[in-house]
């Protein structure tokens, strides 16, 4: 008898394996699947090893404490910051539940059923009775034997949901971190383009007042005059418009810093930092990309992805269950625990799937297509990473070569502006050169804190980039 149940057991166990689909993943059940051989692959075809997380604090490169002190409020109070954090906890949850899949169950459980027997039912002796019936278990065990390794693969799974839910929270820090930084610059760098846009704004008035003068004396026309009263205006405008950018930027920062639009008033203020020279090799490696926070999440979602598609391979096999109770049932409550109403029972409870309608390939398909949609993502994500360097870096090479040239505008202006300012103390021209110079160099000097705003968030965004500071060294010119 004991030769038929192990033969029979072991045609249906065959018969199982053997409707498994052909076209999933290689590698055996129970093990780590092909997470390594995949990332082996995706790794010497593009050069990219394991990485470090991004460095936490690249801002500080700027060398400017209330930026500091911003990010740190910002890290610590931002609302969507916290809606990302809320997710490793989830995850984590998730994996103290998979896990107890591992360790017997335990529980006990009482039932009491007032029963009535027909009186040509097939109990006899209680037909046409009434009777209460009790059961009393204190100790019901249930234990799973993972024996295909579906449960060990179901908490791998979690357990990278948890690496991804960490990565993504790194990606967000980082993301914010970035938004902080640029709104910061632009804060500053507007501070520093409204003086010098009502500096601009008060020569006009001062040019206004002189051309209304030599309009009387006769040495201009009401042309010149309508002109200045035109620019003075077009001033005074430009002077409104930059004050609304800034408190637009105070509150986008107070907005970051999880707090109110009044706070965003109290943010202090420095001038433009001269920032260093982030050096990247001529031949940029793919490899210091490897510890960007949306790399290592695309490859953890393959780690994920591919113990998924084991714990489904898995479901095609017996489910093999130890049950255990001890107790006491009885048909009169008042012998309930009697020596004879003791009863006990241990032993296996073998499920196998032998007709499911499709349903466990069914999973096991769409398990698979995660699998290979994880891959593909891992694969775009390189390509996308490596595309937004090469953007990021061009950007901030092409406004330090603009920056340079502003530059050398501003040498020029300011040289002009002494050749009036001579020329008017020597009496050789009037005062109208000296001020429409001085007008010019503001205009230039505004426009370079333009490319200094620029040139600030571009070595913002090629940071976010790079996930880190990289190497820093020299300075700007």
């Amino acid at each position: 008898m004991k030769k038929q149940i192990v033969l029979i057991a072991s045609i249906l166990l065959i018969s199982a394996c053997a409707r498994l689909p052909r076209h999933l993943p290689g590698g055996k059940i129970g093990q780590k699947t092909q997470i390594s051989q995949t990332l082996t692959r995706y790794n010497g075809r593009f050069g990219i090893a394991a990485g470090a997380w991004p460095q936490s604090d690249w801002w500080k490169t700027a060398s400017i404490p209330a930026l500091n002190a911003l990010e740190k409020d910002a890290l610590r109070n931002n609302p969507d910051l916290e809606i990302v954090s809320t997710r490793i906890l989830e995850a984590r949850a998730a994996v103290a539940n998979q896990r107890a899949s591992l360790l017997p169950h335990i529980s006990a459980s009482t039932s009491t059923t007032q029963e009535y027997f027909s009186k040509q039912g097939l109990h006899t002796t209680a037909n046409g009775s009434s009777v209460l019936y009790t059961e009393l278990n204190p100790l019901e065990v249930q234990y799973h034997m993972d024996l295909w390794g579906q449960d060990s693969d179901k908490i791998r799974a979690a357990l990278g949901d948890v690496s991804v839910a960490r990565a993504d929270l790194a990606e967000a820090r980082l993301r914010l971190s970035t938004d902080v930084a640029i709104h910061y610059f632009s804060l500053i760098g507007d501070i520093q383009r409204r003086a010098q846009i009502l500096k601009e704004q008060q020569l006009h008035e001062a040019l206004l007042s002189l051309d209304r003068e030599r309009l009387l004396s006769g040495l201009t026309g009401a042309k010149a005059v309508y002109l200045q009263k035109e620019a003075c205006t077009a001033a005074r405008q430009a002077v409104a418009d930059i004050t609304s950018e800034i408190a637009v930027q105070q509150d986008t920062l107070a907005a970051l810093a999880g707090h109110g639009p009044d706070w965003g008033q109290t943010i202090q203020t420095a001038s433009l930092p001269l920032l260093k020279t982030i050096t990247v090799p001529k031949d940029l490696p793919l490899k210091i990309i490897a510890h960007r926070p949306d790399i290592v999440a695309a490859r953890w979602e393959i780690e994920a992805a591919a113990q998924e598609v084991g714990a489904a391979r898995a479901a095609f096999y017996p489910n093999v269950n130890i049950a255990l109770f001890a107790g006491w049932n009885s048909i009169h409550l008042g012998d309930l625990f009697s020596p004879g109403n003791l009863a006990h029972a241990v032993g296996p409870v073998i499920s196998l799937p032998i007709f499911e309608g499709g349903a466990l390939r069914a999973q096991l398909r769409a398990k698979n297509a995660r699998y290979m949609a994880a891959e593909d993502h891992y694969h775009a994500t390189i390509l996308h990473a490596v595309r937004q360097i090469a953007d990021r870096l061009s950007e901030w090479k092409r406004i330090r070569r603009q920056l340079s040239e502003e530059q050398e505008m501003i040498m020029a202006a300011r040289h002009t502006t002494r050749l009036e300012d001579s020329a008017f103390r020597a009496g050789i021209s009037n005062k109208v050169g000296t001020l429409i110079a001085r007008i010019h160099e503001a205009q230039v000097k505004n426009q370079e804190y333009s490319l200094e705003i620029a040139d600030a968030t571009s070595w913002t965004r090629l940071n976010a980039a790079l996930g880190d500071g990289y190497k820093l060294s020299g300075s700007r010119s």
